[in-house]
């Protein structure tokens, strides 16, 4: 007998339905109280749902963390926990500290592939972070494999022209707050575009006329988050 396997997004995204739908026939036979059900049935509740589905099944945690603290907040709000009188008082230190959060779960997943000393001085990898500035950069390596770029307050670009893919997948992992990135790369390059955006935006903006067919043995997976803030892959010009 075969094995469910939890990674899979519609696992996850059933599960959720399952027990909205057994909650939802349960409050209709009369068997959850009513003031449960208004909690329940709330947009709070869904908020944390949703954030909930995008860690387990998306594997999207800043956007799950985030979405899971706004829901809470405000749900915890009509309970009668404390009383928000300006938002701004909540928002803006809540938002530090998912920026904070994000950034150390950010080393733990994705720096372990890159923390070592023989990566850290390899050209085939970058390690970028800009804040409160802006920062260019040219990358040559021939044996690229990916690496990652911080963007807060501040904004960057990646020239990828002059440089050549490694064999296999290779992971270039962007994080954007406040800021932007473009990232430039040649025409041939096989790129999947795995980014999310949270009131932000991250564009795939290659468009060629020439016929040039991508080398499916060497691919590039752009992944990461962005919110309040933007970012584009584009190809030379």
């Amino acid at each position: 007998m075969s094995e469910y396997n939890t990674n899979d997004k519609r696992f996850w995204l059933g599960i959720i339905l399952v027990i909205f739908g057994g909650i939802w026939l349960l409050d209709n036979l009369d068997f959850i109280p009513y003031y449960f059900s208004e909690i329940l049935f709330s947009w709070e509740s869904f908020l944390i749902l949703l954030g909930v589905y995008f860690i387990l099944g998306r594997k999207k945690v800043e956007a799950g963390i985030i979405m899971i603290a706004v829901g809470g907040i405000f749900l915890m709000q009509d309970l009668g926990f404390f009383y928000i009188r300006n938002i701004w008082q909540i928002f803006l230190p809540a938002i530090i500290i998912i920026i904070g959060i994000s950034l150390i779960m950010r080393r733990s997943t994705f720096g372990r592939h890159l923390d070592g000393d023989e990566k850290k001085n390899d050209i085939d990898y970058i390690d970028d972070f800009a804040i409160f500035g802006g920062r260019e950069r040219t990358i040559d390596s021939q044996n690229f494999k990916g690496g990652r770029i911080t963007a807060m307050f501040g904004g960057s670009q990646m020239d990828l022209r002059t440089a050549d893919l490694s064999s296999g997948n290779n992971v270039l992992d962007v994080f954007v707050i406040f800021g932007g990135t473009e990232i430039i790369v040649p025409p041939d390059w096989t790129v999947q575009v795995e980014v999310f955006s949270l009131l932000g935006a991250f564009s795939d903006k290659r468009s060629t006329a020439l016929k040039v067919i991508p080398n499916p043995d060497k691919v590039l997976i752009i992944k990461g988050f962005v919110m309040f803030g933007g970012g584009d892959v584009k190809l030379q010009k």
